[in-house]
């Protein structure tokens, strides 16, 4: 895993999430591992055999979140200029081929979201954006298709709203 960039919204949610999996869940199922172990013949035991998965899934939660953690840049975007296309920008873009608007948030790899328009820094939408400055025309290519936009718009994105 490379060091890859991410918002100082989604890196405190991740080490959250990791705190409350380590301290709460993980500990519970052990809890509730031991107590089904009691019951007998682990092999047919439906409640030990499910304990030990989740703490299995648990774990491997755990190990990702470590790896983003332990191996991301963390950007703060309340920091950083928004008067060009930046990490934690939102961006309204107008296609030169039928007026349509869209919006982008543009985050980090483990932070995208599709269906709220949230788009990795790093995708080939994300790419083309980064640096680009309001009024500024634009074309890139996915899929052998070309799309032409112009940035309307660039503001800071509000992650806790």
């Amino acid at each position: 895993m490379e060091n890859s960039l991410i918002t100082e919204f989604a890196y405190l949610n991740f080490v959250k999430e990791f705190k409350r999996l380590a301290q709460d869940e993980k500990p519970y199922w052990v809890k509730e591992k031991e107590i089904a172990a009691q019951h007998g013949d682990r092999s047919e035991n439906a409640e030990y055999i499910s304990a030990k998965e989740q703490i299995r899934n648990i774990d491997k939660r755990l190990r990702f979140l470590e790896k983003i953690i332990n191996n991301t840049t963390v950007i703060e975007t309340t920091k950083i200029p928004h008067d060009k296309v930046n990490l934690g920008s939102k961006v309204i873009l107008i296609n030169l081929e039928n007026d349509e608007e869209k919006e982008y948030i543009i985050v980090g790899t483990y932070e995208t979201n599709p269906s709220k328009n949230m788009i990795s820094n790093i995708s080939p939408l994300g790419r083309a954006l980064l640096g680009k400055k309001e009024g500024e025309e634009f074309e890139f290519s996915i899929n052998n298709e070309v799309f032409e936009y112009e940035v309307f718009k660039i503001e800071m994105y509000n992650f806790e709203s």
